[in-house]
């Protein structure tokens, strides 16, 4: 049986979530909801350790540590984001980077010898703007740990993704990189070619990056399937067999990509519906799909045929406005 951390919005983010919570595999595949581990407000984001579960308290400005023992979590530090609205956590030696979406900022938090979070090491302000009318200014959003010397952020409000080098548990902006005005990037992750597939939230594209020399360069994007206009794009998922999910908040689809195996061909499959109101996260498990729908408080589940197309195995299971999914 697998088990996973679950996180959501509480009512200081509109949400019905008290904090962080336990979901566990049923023989069908889908997800039944566990009990609350622990109260933390708007536990949106969550990353973890062998001793350490650590989450944002999005409304709040905050960063969590909590420290583990099986299924249990001991709140053990609390400290300031340095920015608004932190969204996003990145572990690397000895610090956490969280991206404050709303200053634009990234955050360097120092960890204890324990593993518990200590304070505020860094504060790397954002800078630009863009067409859409969200972007009104910088809203860092993700990061992701290229090597250890290397750790690339998208800036959603900026279409920027910035290249820093990782050096002593801190971070010197090097370079960056444009993408079309209006992208509004959003999700980074690396493709199983080592390929970097950025999702752009506002043009509800799929960017496929490529490092070149000191820097970045692009390789192919694609429109997703089934998008509409007042779409907004949300977390990229690697299925087996080449297959690449993403979510579609507003038509409340989840769109169906392939890749080639060396990752720099892109097509698109198809779309089906999230069953429930704004996919905010996915993650595949094996053949499943499990999609959180963050506006209906529910976590739908689907298995993936060879065609690649998820088709849902129960009725989604009731969950409080979910967000994230980590397994245990």
């Amino acid at each position: 049986m697998t088990s996973w951390w679950l996180g959501g919005f509480g009512s200081d983010q509109d949400g019905t979530a008290r904090g962080i919570s336990i979901m566990s595999s049923r023989p069908d595949g889908g997800l039944e909801l566990g009990p609350l581990v622990v109260e933390a407000p708007s536990a949106a984001y969550l990353v973890s350790s062998q001793s350490h579960l650590y989450s944002v308290a999005e409304g709040s400005g905050r960063v969590r540590s909590f420290l583990r023992d099986g299924e249990s979590l001991r709140e053990d530090g609390v400290v300031d984001s340095g920015g608004v609205s932190p969204c996003h956590l990145t572990l690397l030696d000895g610090v956490l980077v969280v991206a404050n979406y709303m200053t634009g900022d990234l955050g360097v938090i120092a960890l204890d010898t324990a593993g518990a979070v200590a304070g505020l090491e860094q504060l790397i302000p954002g800078s630009g703007s863009g067409p859409h009318p969200a972007q009104d200014g910088p809203h860092a959003h993700a990061s992701l740990l290229l090597d250890d010397s290397t750790l690339l952020s998208v800036d959603l409000g900026a279409d920027r993704i910035f290249i820093h080098r990782v050096e002593g548990g801190r971070l010197a902006r090097t370079g960056e990189f444009a993408l079309p005005a209006g992208t509004g990037p959003r999700d980074i992750v690396r493709h199983p070619s080592g390929l970097i597939y950025v999702l752009g939230e506002h043009a509800k594209d799929l960017h496929v990056l490529e490092r070149h020399r000191s820097g970045l360069r692009g390789v192919t994007s694609v429109a997703l399937p089934g998008r509409v206009a007042t779409d907004q794009a949300a977390a990229i998922s690697f299925g087996p067999r080449g297959f690449v999910y993403a979510g579609l908040r507003g038509s409340n689809q989840i769109a169906v990509l392939h890749a080639s195996t060396d990752g720099r061909e892109v097509t698109p499959v198809g779309a089906v519906s999230c069953a429930g109101d704004w996919p905010r996260h996915s993650v595949v498990h094996g053949d499943l799909l499990h999609v959180s729908n963050q506006l209906s408080n529910s976590v739908a589940t689907f298995r993936l045929g060879v065609d690649g197309m998820p088709v849902l195995v129960a009725d989604p299971t009731p969950a409080p406005s979910p967000s994230y999914l980590l397994p245990l």
